[in-house]
This record gives C-alpha cells, structure tokens and sequence, in this order.
C-alpha cells in the first residue's frame, strides 16, 4: 500500500468549533495531494468527537480519556501516521488554498531540508511573527523584563527572538518555526524520537528544531504562503496555570541550547524578570492613564502571575502542585 504524501495530526480541546473549519480548510486546500488527517481529541468535553464523526468521517480519531499535554498527545498522532511527510497543526488554524501543496513539494525537492513552515496571519491579516524565529537565548529574557521586545518590535537588538526586523515574506532557512505549523519529514520525527513532552505545552517547537538542525537538516521557511491562525484560543478557555510553564519552558531551552551552566543562569535572570516586571505591573496600575493597556494586556498587569513566576525560579516546590503536566498513559 502506498503512502499518503502528507499525515496531518491535529490535537484538539473543547475546540469544536475551531477543528470543524480547520478540517474544511484542509480539504480545500489539499488539492491532487493524498492526505489523511489523525484527530488527537485531549478529553474534549463540547463533543468535538462526535461533531467530526459526523462532519468528516474519513478522519482517524483517537480519543483520550486524560489530558496529557499537547506534545504527547502530538506523538499519540504520529505513532498511526502513515504518511511521508507529517504535518503539525494546530485546531484553531485555516491553511491557506496553495500552503499544503507548496510545502510538500518543498519537502520532495530539497532532501536537505527537514522541515518547512509557513507565514502565520492573525485573523486581521496582520504577521504572527512566531512563524519564524530564532532559537531562545539568555539576552532575550533581560529585553523581556523590560517588554523591549514589545515596545520596540522591529528592533534588531530587542526583537531578536521573533526576527522584528523582518516582513517574514520570502523563503529563507530559519533557526525555528512554530508548532501552529510545522510539517517535516517522517523520517526527521523519526530521528528525533518523536516531539519532545516532557513539558506540558509551549516548548516542543523550538526544542523539536534545535534537533533537527542538531542532525544536520535545514529548516524552511515559506512566507510565500500562509495560514490563518486564531491564536491561543484553547489555552484561553483552560483553567490551568499556563502561566506556570514560561519559566520551566525558557529555563529548559537555554539548557538544550548551552548546557547546564546556561540553564542556572537563565532560572536567575528569569527571577529577575520577574521581578522587574511584578514592580512594573504594580506601577501600571496606579497609573490612571493605563485603563486601555491593562485591558489589552491584562496578564503584564496581574501581580499574582509574576509573583508565581518569581517563586517558581527561587522556590519552585512551592507552586510544584500547581504546575500543569504531561502526564503518561
């Protein structure tokens, strides 16, 4: 039996609605491609199941009773993949009508290339600049205490990580592209044995491309076509402490990246952080011009979230039982 050229896996949570118009997406934009799509359902509890029994019935689903995390659940999906390339992609997106197709011929063309990404657009059109990225380092936590990244965008100092300084249009080879969409070949997840999960979300990306490019592959970026993604739609119904997972999340990057040395000085620059910005978040408030930007941000703006974040960095014991995890079947 020949295989399909592409597997798309998708995890979803109580994102009904969201995978419904992701999957009519993707039959659109398949085009001549042979694609079958694995459907990784977290314990939805809004009847994501059953609505895409019903409206796409050639989707294998696989249903878990437990939330273990995004990244197993990920790894869930490609263990039925079947096919020569496996595509990552997130319920909350709409690929574009030409973006499955290009990308795979990419993939077919160039045996160098890894894995391959796409412009990622907010629903107004605007650039999501996390499709391309360079890999985490110890500076970007000192520009983040001060949110230079945010005040200056574009900057090629304090934008670094997210690459400001650029459109994100064209096709260049990047250090990293986003898990929203990030397709590969099966032999690449193969090598790296699979996404990594031991944190419960938000670290597999850029972990997974540090691997890749580890073993000798280049990773593609094609700005030349897009898709639309409704950013942090599940993670905004969760209960969890999401916020939790930033500080093991940077901390363990930086250690991949440059070792163990590395990793205790990015825990204290992150308590840093943390402090700098709980200081800042106190001074926003009493500011009586700041009403839009606390509603706008409302997490830069919450003293409780930096004070976790403090306290995980000196004490992390303290908040251990609070911490969302990947959990194992």
């Amino acid at each position: 039996m020949t295989a399909p050229d592409l597997s798309i896996v998708i995890v979803t949570w109580n994102a009904r609605d969201d995978v419904l118009r992701c999957l009519d997406a993707v039959e659109s934009g398949k085009s001549s491609l042979d694609v079958e799509v694995v459907l990784v359902d977290n314990a939805s509890s809004d009847d994501t199941v059953g609505a895409v029994r019903s409206c796409h019935p050639d989707v294998r689903i696989v249903e878990d009773s437990t939330n273990r995390g995004f990244a197993r659940a990920n790894n869930l999906g490609l263990d039925i993949a079947c096919g020569r390339h496996v595509l990552l992609l997130n319920p909350d997106t709409e690929v574009g009508s030409e973006t499955l197709r290009t990308c795979v011929e990419t993939l077919d063309a160039e045996p160098e290339v890894g894995a391959v990404g796409c412009r990622l657009l907010y629903p107004d059109g605007s650039v999501q600049y996390e499709c391309a990225r360079r890999a985490y380092r110890l500076t970007h936590l000192v520009w983040e205490a001060f949110y230079l990244h945010v005040i200056f965008p574009q900057n090629r100092v304090f934008a670094h990580q997210l690459m400001g300084d650029w459109d994100h249009t064209g096709v260049r080879d990047v250090e990293a592209i986003s898990g929203a969409f990030f397709m590969a070949r099966r032999e690449v997840f193969q090598a790296v044995a699979r996404v990594p999960d031991t944190v419960f979300m938000y670290h597999e990306d850029l972990s997974l491309c540090l691997k890749i490019r580890e073993r000798g592959w280049r990773i593609r970026f094609r700005g030349d076509v897009s898709t639309v993604h409704h950013h942090g739609r599940s993670a905004g119904r969760s209960s969890l402490a999401l916020h939790l997972l930033e500080g093991p999340v940077r901390v363990l990057l930086i250690q991949e990246r440059v070792g163990r040395l590395g990793g205790a000085v990015a825990r204290v620059l992150f308590a840093f952080r943390g402090g700098v910005r709980l200081v800042l978040s106190v001074v926003g408030r009493l500011i009586p011009g700041a009403g839009r930007l606390r509603r706008e941000r409302p997490k830069a703006f919450d003293p409780r979230v930096h004070l976790d974040q403090i306290v995980w960095a000196l004490l992390p014991w303290v908040v251990r039982d609070r911490m969302p995890r990947a959990t194992r079947s």
